[in-house]
């Protein structure tokens, strides 16, 4: 029997293991969903006080009306407005989905196949990037570079 263990992100004091080894996340590099500068990095709250403050993900610097693309293959689960603001997520694994929010425009709709690199939507006046495996928030900017898979074997 197989598994996968990956590494744990900053902040998080157990290795990431999926439930199963048919939640395995995507083994694709994913690409910055936009060129512009950190405006404010992932700063997550305290691991046994998740409520509190912090930045669960990227906000970038970027110019209202900025395209912004999806940052790897996957489909769009959520493509509209909450609130006054509009916001996609895409599923790229079982365990694996980014968020792309205060959009102005939304040019992808739920159910749509997208492509690493396809345009999801347009920058608001704030563009805020976000990665979750299962439902905890991790860096997106790990996703920016390849993360070691090791296989091990589980005895039973």
């Amino acid at each position: 029997v197989a598994a996968i263990a990956l590494a744990a992100p900053a902040g998080l004091s157990e290795p990431l293991r999926p439930a199963s080894t048919r939640h395995q996340p995507s083994a694709s590099v994913h690409r910055p969903p936009v060129e512009a500068p950190v405006l404010d990095p992932f700063r997550p709250p305290p691991a046994d006080q998740p409520w509190r403050p912090g930045n669960r993900g990227i906000e970038y610097d970027t110019e209202p009306g900025q395209t912004v693309r999806a940052s790897a293959a996957g489909t769009v689960t959520f493509a509209g407005s909450i609130g006054a603001t509009r916001h996609v997520t895409v599923h790229h694994s079982l365990v694996l989905r980014t968020t792309y929010s205060f959009l102005r425009d939304v040019t992808v709709r739920r159910g749509q196949r997208v492509s690493q690199g396809q345009a999801i939507g347009t920058a608001g006046e704030a563009f805020h990037f976000g990665a979750l495996f299962d439902d905890v928030y991790i860096d997106p900017a790990m996703l920016f570079r390849a993360i070691p898979v090791r296989r091990v074997r589980l005895v039973a």
